[in-house]
């Protein structure tokens, strides 16, 4: 029986899903290595880590490179056709070297893609997914195959209800309670701990002159979900502005897709989701009382989306 291969790569980590082509077995074995956004690390460097760790997953589960029917991989800063197309052709060089059979398929596509058709369940043909990590964006599938998107356009001009967003919110919040233009808030505190910092001047010195990551920022969303639970005002208050933010992204595209209804199957994922009930209670009331689709958790993981795409280019009939 023939096998497939399914990508899940990130800026930090990469999951690799081996699956059997039509098995009831969902998976039979899932690895992780370094991660693979070709913005991040380079686009050879990205092929090459993507090389290595199908070689080490197939060696470790005895599956012969000329069984693997077909490869996908959804890449993390992979949106453009020019970027699938060049990721495209060096991780063909990649699958080459590992004496591959000539007939196996290979796909390169969005990680938001392969995420969302993870998520849906299985015979679900159209839905939205929306995604609240370190960024946010959202995509949309209809039963016709189309594909819409809203976000996905970075820190600077976007970014809107993510990990990024609530960080910032939290420190302009810091700021203002400082100068006393808004309340004392416990974010004071927490943050000033987590950053190691003395008072709300330093962030001063931080922010412009140490000039931390997005991630950095992002990751201070742990101190706004850890103040929202001992019910701080100005901790709720941004994460309910971020839950609203990820609303919108429903509203564009259903905009987009007037074919959608009240029934169309809205799912989510990211760390924010996954870890503040106040974003997530929000957001789920915030499609009801809007009439924007029916909210589900995720079915699957983005790995096992990519594996789902991997199979239909071995059995095109499927689709």
């Amino acid at each position: 029986m023939p096998f497939v291969i399914g990508i899940d790569g990130g800026g930090t980590k990469t999951t690799c899903l081996v699956k059997k082509v039509g098995g009831k077995q969902q998976e039979i074995a899932r690895f992780q290595g370094p991660g693979t956004n070709p913005h991040v690390v380079g686009f050879e460097t990205a092929a090459a880590r993507i090389g290595e760790l199908i070689r080490g997953g197939l060696e470790a589960v005895n599956v012969n490179t000329e069984e693997v029917a077909a490869v996908c991989c959804g890449l993390a800063g992979v949106g453009r056709n020019s970027e699938e197309q060049r990721m495209q052709k060096l991780i063909s060089y990649e699958l080459d070297s590992l004496k591959v059979s000539e007939y196996c398929e290979l796909s390169v596509c969005s990680d938001s893609y392969i995420a969302l058709r993870g998520a849906l369940q299985p015979g679900t043909d159209e839905g939205i997914l929306v995604i609240s990590g370190t960024g946010s964006n959202a995509l949309a599938l209809t039963s016709s195959g189309k594909l819409t998107k809203s976000g996905g356009w970075g820190h600077i001009l976007g970014d809107e209800g993510s990990g990024y967003f609530i960080g910032m919110k939290a420190l302009n919040y810091m700021t203002r309670a400082c100068d006393g233009r808004d309340k004392a808030t416990m974010l004071t505190s927490l943050i000033l701990k987590r950053l190691q910092l003395e008072k709300a001047e330093d962030l001063i010195a931080y922010i412009y002159g140490e000039r931390p990551e997005k991630r950095e920022i992002a990751s201070l969303a742990r101190q706004v979900i850890e103040a929202a639970e001992h019910h701080d005002e100005a901790a709720e208050n941004i994460l309910c502005q971020a839950a609203e933010e990820l609303l919108t992204h429903v509203e564009s595209l259903f905009r987009k897709n007037p074919e959608f209804t009240e029934q169309t199957v809205v799912t989510a994922a990211g760390s924010i989701i996954s870890y503040s009930k106040l974003v997530k209670d929000t957001f789920i009331n915030g499609l009801r009382k809007r009439n924007l689709g029916v909210y589900q958790e995720a079915y699957q993981s983005p790995a096992y989306g990519a594996a789902l795409v991997a199979e239909e280019l071995a059995h095109p009939s499927k689709q």
